[in-house]
């Protein structure tokens, strides 16, 4: 506690020197940091979480759409979707490692629980590429996806489950094979989605998401209204439960004891146990155009995605339209304060050992 007092203290006095002042590194351990792409400046803002200030800005490549941390390796990768590449930079310098070129339009990241892989989706190609951290560099690229969007590791990091923005079904890739070996289908047959109207006009499978503990895995087929339940560790569909209108994914509570969908074809918000029989235990009003649920609040110039701390404390959500991060009291339910001048259009949140998520 005494270190990171004094660390907060030399923060504090950067900040009073101006941002071109502001620490030249981070102190590990990484969990105390918020991460916050800016997809129009190029950088990501990082703030730390003890004291809420801005303690450096990182430049990375062409609009930056997710970061991911390793904090066992202590590096931040970025995925940089207009130059087709993620950054890599090293938080003990903050400065860069590495530039890998990926696939057309890498967007969605996740890392194995080892913190040494991390696999990307490249969205425009169907395709997910896998890169080794410590090497920096991708070491299998991965066809045969549809639109992969967020992805989820086993709890053993051997498999890597993927939902298809353009299917119906669920991916599953062997990590050391490199390659897909099972399609879970979200409903009662595998599909691709369909097209009626264009490339928009259609919403598959946009996440599998987990349990805390990495045993269950929950994936929500938007045009199909129906939500399956996974075992990630042995690929079993579990249950498929009907939602209301066109949901769009699932997040978990912090204690994982339920999911909550939101349904924005009707604007109302499902609530799921995560204990079997897994029924749906209330359906609440929503509102318009729902993509973000923390266990927190926020209403505030156009909201993005957010995070709430490890301890469930603080909920930080990016504000595009004042390039600006709100911090959120969760157990008061009231905002702190604001943290401006993070960048332009900052895009979402991420912290370490937090229930992180993207667009």
């Amino acid at each position: 506690m005494q270190f990171r007092f004094i660390r907060s203290m030399l923060a504090g006095a950067a900040m009073l020197a101006g941002l071109s002042s502001i620490a030249q590194a981070l102190e590990a351990p990484y969990d105390h940091y918020v991460f916050v792409p800016n997809r129009n400046s190029a950088n990501v803002a990082i703030i730390d979480a003890d004291t809420d200030t801005l303690v450096a800005t990182v430049k990375v490549g062409n609009v930056p759409h997710q970061v991911a941390v390793s904090d066992t390796l202590g590096k931040m990768i970025a995925s940089n979707t207009e130059d087709n590449t993620i950054s890599v930079i090293n938080l003990k310098t903050l400065k860069p490692e590495a530039t890998i070129r990926l696939g057309n339009e890498p967007e969605h990241m996740e890392i194995a629980p080892n913190g040494a892989i991390a696999a990307v989706g490249n969205i425009g190609e169907g395709t997910v590429s896998l890169i080794d951290l410590r090497a920096d560099r991708e070491i299998r690229r991965i066809a045969g996806l549809h639109e992969p969007h967020n992805m989820t590791f086993s709890p053993d990091g051997k498999l890597l489950y993927v939902g298809n923005l353009g299917a119906n079904f669920v991916s599953v890739i062997d990590v050391a094979k490199g390659k897909v070996i099972d399609e879970i289908p979200v409903g009662d047959e595998q599909q691709l989605a369909a097209l009626p109207g264009g490339q928009d006009d259609h919403q598959g499978v946009i996440n599998v998401t987990r349990t805390v503990d990495g045993r269950l895995g929950f994936a929500a087929h938007g045009d199909g209204d129906v939500l399956a339940i996974i075992d990630l560790r042995t690929r079993r569909k579990l249950k498929t439960l009907k939602l209301g209108d066109l949901p769009w994914r699932a997040y978990t509570t912090a204690d994982s004891r339920y999911m909550i969908v939101p349904n924005n074809g009707d604007q109302t918000v499902s609530i799921f146990s995560t204990v079997s029989p897994f029924r749906e235990v209330a359906r609440l009003r929503g509102a318009a155009d729902m993509t973000g649920v923390n266990t927190g609040w926020v209403k505030d110039s156009t909201p993005e995605t957010g995070v709430t701390n490890p301890e469930g404390t603080k909920l930080y959500v990016a504000l595009s339209g004042r390039n600006a991060v709100a911090v959120i009291d969760t157990r008061a339910r009231k905002l702190i304060k604001y943290i401006k001048g993070v960048g332009e259009e900052p895009w979402g949140a991420h912290m370490v050992g937090a229930l992180n998520y993207c667009h």
